[in-house]
C-alpha cells in the first residue's frame, strides 16, 4: 500500500513540473524613450517577485514566465513606471514616457545635491551647452552674461584670463570667488575646458556659501565635469571649430599730413628750417605715411578641437577627453595654444562602496606681451608714434621716430615672440563614497594640485638710434611653483517619514598651499635658441631672488535640513575655519547661516492650478569670510635687511622695520540677506525669478595712518566696512510643442556700492598713472574706486571769458590759459584751483548689467542669438593724455584734430588749442577723461544644422551637427577707446575701469561641427 501511495505522489510531482515546464517561456522586446532611442538600463521585473532583469545597451531585454497572468514592470530613473499584463504576447515594444516629477532639475550645492524645489539659497545654474557657444577655453569667458549678478570681464588678449565678481566688489582687497571642481576647493580653473564641463552652479548668498566659510565671502562656483554613464554603451564624441579674427574696433588716428599740420599749428619749428620744410611738405598731402596700427594688428586665427570616449557598465564607469586650442591674437606677437587631458572613472567596489578617480593635465604655452605698462607696450606705442616716421630704414632696418620720438613698434612687436610662458599642471581628485544605508552615505575626498610655471623673457640687443638701444642682451627667467592639497570627509543623512523630511550633513576638511618661486637675471646671453638661458650669460652682472610660503587650513562644518510636505523648507549650515594665516586668538572663524523657503505651488488653493506650475519663495541670512584679504603671517612686522652703511671705512649691515605688526589682524567676513522669488507658469513654459540682496562686509582690511617719524609703513587693521545692495531678475520662456520651437530669455542686475568705513584713513587713492597722478578715490560714503579729478566747463573762446575767469579779488584763477584752453572749475570758490577742488567724476560700477538670447529651431536648423549689455558705468580713457594733447607731439586721435579749437579755422572746436608747451596744463585728470562706457553687445549668433536620425544611422552616427558662428558681431557704445569693457588695471580693485590702451576685442568667424559616434 505504502509503496503505490509513493507512486502515487512521484506520478503527480512529475505531472505537475511537465506543466509547469510547459507554460514557461521567454518573453522579449525593446524599450526607447520619447525619441525612439534605444534606452539601456530598465528595470524589467515580474510584479510581485525579485525576478527580474535590465535592458542591454540597445535597449533590449530577455526574461522568462511561467503563466500568461505574469505582469511585468517597467522602471528607469526620469521615466514614468509602466505596468503591463503579458497574455499570450512573446514580444514587448514599449516607449517609456518622462517623468517629470522625477526628473526635476538636481542642483549641485555644498557638499551634495539637492532638488531645486528644496533649494533654499540663491543658487544659479549654467548648462554645459551654454558654455561652448563662443570660441574660448575660457571657462568663466563662457560664464558672460549667463547669471544676473555675475559680471565677467576680459580683454582680447588670448593669453588673459578673466575676471569674475559675484554682486559686485565687496572688498578693497581680493573679490575673486571660489571655485570647486567635482568636489576640489581652487581659486584658479585653467585646467578645465568648456566641453568638460557638465554643469556650473553659482552660489550668490552666505546661505548657499556659508558651507564654505571664510573662502565664501564673494561667491562660490562650483563646476561638475562629465562623468561615465553607467550601463551604456561607449560613445565617442568629436567637436572641431575653427575661424578666422580680426580687431572689432580701433581707434582713428591723424594721418600723415593731419599730424604734420598740427605740427606747424603748435610752432614746434621756426620758419625756414628744415623740420618745418618737411613738415609743410607732408601737410600738403606729398607723403603717405604708416598706419601703425595697421602695422601691429593682423588677422588672427582660433582652432579648437575636443575628443572624448563616455559609457560604461553598472559597475564601471568611465569618461575620457583632450582637447587641444591653439589661439592666434589680432596683435602680433600674441598668442595661446594649450592642451588638456581629463580622466574621470568611478567604479563600484562592493554593494555599497565605490571608489572614483579624476584626474587632469594642462600644458599651456603663451605669450608674455606686456600691455599694463604703458612705455613697454607695443599697443600703445603704436597710437603715440608719429605717422611721418616709416616703419623701415632703405636699407631694411627699423626707422627712428623722429618726430614724436616713440620706439618703433614694429620692432617692439617683433621682440615680444621672446617672451613666452610654459605652464603644466596637474589636478587629481581621488574619492570613496560608502552607502552604509539607504538613508546614510559618507564620501572622502582628497585632491591635490601641482602647478609648475617657467616664464623665459630674452631682451636681445638692438639698435635703432641713441633713444632707442639695448646694448647688451638680457635673460630674465621665473619659476614659479604651486602645491595645494585638499582632504575632505563628510556624511550625508536624508529620512522621510509620513510628511516630514531631516536631513542632515557633517564633515571636516584639512587644506594646504605652498609656493616656492625664483627669479633669475643674467646679462650679455648669446642670441642663438639653442643657447638662450642663463648658464650661456657672458656678462659679470647677475642678479636672482627667492621666495616661499605656505598657509594651511582646518575646517569643520555641518548642515541641517527640514521639510514638511514638500510645502516648507527649514536649511541651516555651520563652519569653522582655522588658519595659520592669523596669530593665536585669531585664527578661527565662524560662519552660521540659516535659510527657509515656502513651495506655495504644493498647498492645496494653487496645487491644481493648470497655469501656475512652480511658485516658492525664499529668504536666508549668513555670515561668511574672505582670507584672501591677508597673506601669510600679514600680522607680523617686516624687516628689511638690505641696507648697506660704511662707517670708518667698513661696511656695516643695516635693518630697519618697514611695516608694524598687528596680532589682532583677524577674517574679513561678510553678513548676507538673501530674499527672492521662483514662478513658473504654464508647465514652466514660462519661468522667472527675482530676488533683492543686502551684503554687509565687516572688518574689512585698511591700511591705517602712522605718524612719518615711525618711519615704517602703515599696519592693516580690520576697521573697513562696505555695502553691496541691489536686485536681480531672470525671466525664460520657451516653446517645444510646435514645428517651430524657439525660447527667450533675459537678466539684469542692479548693484549699489558704498563703503561705509575707513578708520582713519580717511580715503584711499588709487590708480596711479606716471605724469598724471591718481585718478581714483575711495572713501566713506561713495562708491568704491570712484574717479577723482577736476571739473571743466568747456574751454575758454575769447579774452572776455579769461577775462571774468578770476577770484573775488580780480587775480585770474588760471593765469596761464589762453584763448582755447580748458576752463577748470574752482569747486570749493576758494580762488584757486588745486587738488581741493577735485571731486567724484563717475564710477566704473555700472547702474544695471543685463543679457538677451533668443534661439529658434525649425526641421535640423537652429539660430541663436546671445547680447550682453552694461549701462551706467563711466571709463577713464588714460590714453586721452596722450593721444588728444594740445602739446601734439605724440600722434592724435582723428577726433582731436578735427575738433580742436582754432579762432580762425574753428572757433566751435569742442577740444583745446594746439599749443606748444601746454603752458596751462590742460592735460590734468578731469572729466575730459571719463566716458559713458554703457554698451549692448551682440556676444554671439550661430546658426546651426543637426542632420536627421535617419542620415546620421546611414553614416553611423548617433549625431552629426555643422554651425557657422560669429563672436563679438558688434557693439553699440558712445566710448570712443577700443572696447568699453575694461579690466581692472593691474588686477587692482582700486584701479577699476582705467583704459591704458587695453588689448582691443576681436571679432571671429568660426565655423565647426558635433559628432557622436
Amino acid at each position: 500500500m505504502q509503496i503505490l501511495k509513493n507512486f502515487f505522489l512521484l506520478f503527480v510531482a512529475i505531472t505537475l513540473s511537465i506543466s509547469a515546464y510547459a507554460q514557461e517561456r521567454t518573453i522579449q522586446g525593446s524599450i526607447t524613450d520619447e525619441t525612439g532611442g534605444p534606452l539601456p538600463g530598465v528595470n524589467v521585473s515580474i510584479q510581485g517577485t525579485t525576478i527580474g532583469t535590465i535592458t542591454d545597451f540597445d535597449g533590449k531585454f530577455r526574461l522568462k514566465i511561467t503563466t500568461d497572468d505574469t505582469i511585468l514592470s517597467f522602471s528607469s530613473i526620469g521615466y514614468k513606471t509602466v505596468e503591463l499584463p503579458v497574455g499570450a504576447q512573446t514580444e514587448i515594444n514599449l516607449q517609456m514616457e518622462v517623468d517629470l516629477e522625477e526628473l526635476e532639475e538636481v542642483v549641485v550645492i555644498g557638499y551634495g545635491t539637492a532638488k531645486k524645489s528644496d533649494v533654499t539659497g540663491s543658487v544659479s545654474t549654467v548648462k554645459q551647452e551654454e558654455l561652448t557657444v563662443i570660441a574660448t577655453e575660457d571657462v568663466n569667458k563662457a560664464l558672460q552674461g549667463r547669471v544676473p549678478g555675475v559680471q565677467v570681464t576680459n580683454s582680447g588678449n588670448p593669453a588673459s584670463g578673466s575676471k569674475v565678481r559675484v554682486r559686485g566688489i565687496g572688498t578693497i582687497n581680493n573679490s575673486e570667488p571660489l571655485y570647486v571642481v567635482d568636489g576640489f576647493p581652487m581659486q584658479d580653473i585653467s585646467h578645465i575646458a568648456p566641453q568638460d564641463v557638465e554643469s556650473m552652479e553659482v552660489l550668490k548668498d552666505a546661505s548657499a556659501t556659508a558651507v564654505y566659510g571664510s573662502r565664501g565671502a564673494n561667491g562660490v562656483i562650483l563646476i561638475t565635469t562629465k562623468r561615465g554613464k553607467a550601463n551604456s554603451k561607449y560613445t565617442y564624441t568629436f567637436n572641431a571649430q575653427a575661424g578666422v579674427k580680426e580687431a572689432s574696433n580701433v581707434i582713428e588716428m591723424a594721418n600723415a599730413s593731419e599730424y604734420a599740420q598740427l605740427g606747424l599749428e603748435a610752432n614746434r619749428f621756426a620758419e625756414g628750417t628744415d623740420e618745418f620744410e618737411q613738415l609743410s611738405y607732408v601737410a600738403n598731402g606729398n607723403y603717405q605715411g604708416t598706419d601703425w596700427q595697421d602695422e601691429l594688428l593682423r588677422q588672427g586665427s582660433f582652432q579648437n578641437y575636443n575628443f572624448g570616449i563616455n559609457g560604461g557598465s553598472e559597475k564601471n564607469q568611465f569618461n575620457f577627453s583632450t582637447s587641444y586650442v591653439k589661439d592666434e591674437g589680432i596683435l602680433k606677437g600674441t598668442d595661446l595654444e594649450k592642451f588638456f587631458v581629463k580622466f574621470n572613472n568611478n567604479h563600484k567596489l562592493t554593494r555599497w562602496l565605490d571608489f572614483g578617480q579624476n584626474i587632469a593635465y594642462t600644458h599651456a604655452n603663451y605669450s608674455l606681451t606686456n600691455l599694463n605698462d604703458i612705455y613697454s607696450s607695443p599697443l600703445t606705442q603704436a597710437l603715440w608714434v608719429d605717422p611721418i616716421t616709416p616703419v623701415y630704414n632703405p636699407d631694411g632696418s627699423y626707422a627712428r621716430a623722429n618726430w614724436s620720438y616713440n620706439n618703433n613698434p614694429a620692432r617692439m612687436a617683433e621682440q615680444e615672440q621672446y617672451k613666452r610662458s610654459f605652464d603644466n599642471r596637474i589636478v587629481g581628485n581621488f574619492s570613496l563614497n560608502a552607502k552604509a544605508t539607504k538613508e546614510l552615505s559618507f564620501t572622502s575626498n582628497f585632491g591635490v594640485d601641482y602647478r609648475n610655471q617657467s616664464q623665459k623673457m630674452y631682451l636681445p640687443e638692438y639698435y635703432v638710434s641713441n633713444e632707442e638701444q639695448r646694448m647688451i642682451s638680457q635673460l630674465d627667467e621665473h619659476r614659479n611653483i604651486r602645491f595645494d592639497w585638499v582632504w575632505s570627509n563628510y556624511a550625508n543623512y536624508t529620512k522621510t517619514f509620513g510628511k516630514h523630511t531631516v536631513g542632515g550633513m557633517v564633515g571636516m576638511e584639512m587644506q594646504y598651499f605652498s609656493y616656492n618661486n625664483m627669479m633669475a637675471t643674467g646679462y650679455d646671453v648669446p642670441f642663438n635658441e639653442n643657447m638662450r638661458y642663463l648658464g650661456s650669460a657672458k656678462g659679470s652682472d647677475f642678479f636672482s631672488t627667492s621666495n616661499q610660503g605656505a598657509n594651511a587650513l582646518q575646517s569643520y562644518f555641518a548642515r541641517a535640513n527640514y521639510s514638511f510636505d514638500n510645502k516648507y523648507l527649514l536649511t541651516a549650515t555651520f563652519r569653522a575655519d582655522g588658519s595659520s594665516k592669523f596669530a593665536d586668538g585669531n585664527r578661527w572663524g565662524f560662519f552660521p547661516s540659516f535659510s527657509a523657503g515656502w513651495n506655495i505651488k504644493e498647498e492645496d488653493f494653487i496645487k491644481e492650478s493648470d497655469i501656475v506650475s512652480q511658485l516658492k519663495l525664499r529668504a536666508g541670512w549668513g555670515e561668511v569670510g574672505n582670507q584672501s584679504s591677508a597673506g601669510n603671517n600679514d600680522y607680523l612686522s617686516t624687516v628689511t635687511n638690505n641696507l648697506r652703511y660704511v662707517v670708518n671705512g667698513q661696511v656695516i649691515e643695516g635693518r630697519i622695520p618697514t611695516t608694524l605688526s598687528n596680532p589682532d589682524l583677524r577674517w574679513e567676513s561678510s553678513e548676507m540677506t538673501n530674499v527672492g522669488v521662483d514662478m513658473g507658469l504654464f508647465n514652466d513654459q514660462l519661468t522667472f525669478s527675482a530676488e533683492y540682496f543686502i551684503k554687509n562686509t565687516k572688518d574689512m582690511v585698511v591700511p591705517q595712518p602712522v605718524p612719518d617719524y615711525v618711519g615704517a609703513n602703515s599696519p592693516n587693521v580690520n576697521v573697513g566696512t562696505m555695502q553691496n545692495k541691489g536686485f536681480e531678475f531672470a525671466i525664460n520662456y520657451r516653446n517645444v510643442e510646435h514645428e517651430v520651437k524657439w525660447n527667450i530669455g533675459a537678466n539684469i542686475a542692479v548693484i549699489q556700492n558704498q563703503v561705509t568705513n575707513l578708520g582713519e584713513t580717511g580715503h584711499i587713492d588709487g590708480g596711479y598713472i606716471d605724469k598724471l597722478g591718481f585718478t581714483t578715490r575711495t572713501e566713506e560714503g561713495q562708491e568704491i574706486a570712484y574717479f577723482y579729478g577736476y571739473q571743466t566747463d568747456g574751454i575758454f573762446r575769447s579774452q572776455e571769458e579769461l577775462d571774468a575767469h578770476v577770484d573775488g579779488e580780480g587775480n585770474p584763477l588760471q593765469p596761464n590759459a589762453g584763448i582755447g584752453d580748458v576752463k577748470f572749475v574752482d569747486a570749493n570758490g576758494d580762488g584757486v584751483i588745486d587738488d581741493d577742488d577735485k571731486m567724484n567724476l563717475g564710477s566704473a560700477i555700472p547702474t544695471f548689467t543685463g543679457s538677451f538670447n533668443i534661439g529658434m529651431e525649425y526641421k535640423g536648423f537652429d539660430l541663436n542669438l546671445f547680447f550682453t549689455g552694461s549701462y551706467g558705468n563711466e571709463v577713464a580713457n588714460i590714453q586721452k593724455f596722450w593721444i588728444e594733447d594740445s602739446n601734439v607731439q605724440k600722434n592724435q586721435t582723428k577726433n582731436y584734430y578735427d575738433n580742436r579749437f582754432h579762432p580762425v579755422n574753428n572757433p566751435d572746436g569742442t577740444m583745446p588749442r594746439v599749443v606748444s608747451g601746454d603752458p596751462n596744463n590742460n592735460r590734468r585728470f578731469s572729466d575730459r577723461y571719463v566716458e559713458d562706457a554703457s554698451y549692448l553687445r551682440l556676444q554671439n549668433v550661430q546658426l546651426g544644422y543637426s542632420f536627421s536620425d535617419n542620415v546620421c544611422k546611414k553614416m553611423h552616427m548617433q549625431r552629426f551637427r555643422v554651425y557657422a558662428s560669429v563672436d563679438n558681431l558688434f557693439t553699440l557704445t558712445n566710448y570712443s577707446g577700443y572696447d568699453p569693457e575694461v579690466p581692472d588695471h593691474y588686477g587692482d580693485p582700486l584701479a577699476q575701469g582705467i583704459d591704458i590702451g587695453n588689448y582691443p576685442k576681436s571679432r571671429t568667424f568660426s565655423v565647426g561641427l558635433n559628432v557622436t559616434f
